[in-house]
């Protein structure tokens, strides 16, 4: 196992970054549960990538979800209107 170099640190910081993005482009969704779905499909494609340090993989992988994303923004878009619904976040739960 390799240890996180700065170009890692980067990459990482540019998944979150297009996870950020991804959570702004699903505002026009009218239903919190079709938002709530999708920010969860989306999250579970970075969730994969935590412990990951293989460089390739995670550039392949910010290339890939920011092209969904790219993808998925025009069905956003003409499914509601520009204000969306308020989405309540999920409380993480501690395992004590």
């Amino acid at each position: 196992m390799s240890f996180p170099t700065l170009k890692h640190f980067i990459v990482q910081a540019e998944l979150l970054q297009a996870y950020r993005s991804a959570v702004r482009a699903t505002k026009p969704l009218p239903d919190p549960q079709t938002r709530r779905e999708t920010l969860d499909f989306l999250r579970s494609d970075l969730e994969r990538l935590r412990q990951e340090y293989d460089l390739d993989t995670l550039q392949s992988h910010l290339s890939s979800f920011r092209k969904l994303v790219k993808q998925m923004g025009p069905s956003f878009s003409f499914s509601g209107n520009k204000t969306g619904s308020r989405l309540i976040g999920q409380r993480r739960r501690t395992q004590g």
